[in-house]
Formats: C-alpha cells, sequence, structure tokens
C-alpha cells in the first residue's frame, strides 16, 4: 500500500470546494480517517499569535471525503467547513 495523503479542501457558505493546501497523513488524526460529522482542531495557527487565544483558532468540520481527487490515487481529500470554536469547546484548546 502507498503513503497516503490527506489534503484539506474548504466548502464555502455558497457550496463551493476550495484547496486549502493543508496536507496530513493518519498520524495527524491518531491513526484513522476523520468521517463525516467529526471536528478536527485546526493545528495551524498565525505566526506570532497565541495558540491558546481561542480567537486565534479555527474548528474544522468535516462534511464531505473524495477518494482519488484529481485522479491521485495517494490522496484523499477532507471537505471541511471551518468555524471558531464556542465557549463550551475552550477545554479543547491548549491551557493558558
Amino acid at each position: 500500500m502507498n503513503d497516503v495523503t490527506i489534503r484539506i479542501y474548504f466548502r464555502s457558505p455558497d457550496g463551493a470546494v476550495e484547496d486549502g493546501q493543508h496536507d496530513f497523513d493518519f498520524s495527524s488524526f491518531g491513526g484513522v480517517l476523520p468521517s463525516i460529522g467529526d471536528c478536527i482542531l485546526n493545528p495551524g495557527v498565525i505566526h506570532g499569535r497565541d495558540r491558546r487565544e481561542p480567537a486565534n483558532r479555527e474548528i474544522w468540520t468535516v462534511v464531505g471525503r473524495v477518494f482519488n481527487p484529481k485522479d491521485n490515487e495517494d490522496y484523499i481529500a477532507l471537505i471541511v467547513e471551518e468555524r471558531a470554536p464556542t465557549s463550551q469547546e475552550y477545554s479543547l484548546l491548549p491551557s493558558k
């Protein structure tokens, strides 16, 4: 089996899907492929910003999965919608 890359695609409110150019492997998700409905704490934070501050973080909700995107059998596309974490989710962020 070839190494598989998981690529993030973003779905905008109008339904358009755009390549987010964020690549991950299975180890980034605990060794499993996230399913529709799963949420991911975006590991990225703009350089110089405090990653513990909720305003600087995003939650991605998986709304679709596409295998073999662009005829690339070594890729799986996760289509996500992004949003800010709610106050009920602040405990998922690194502690201050």
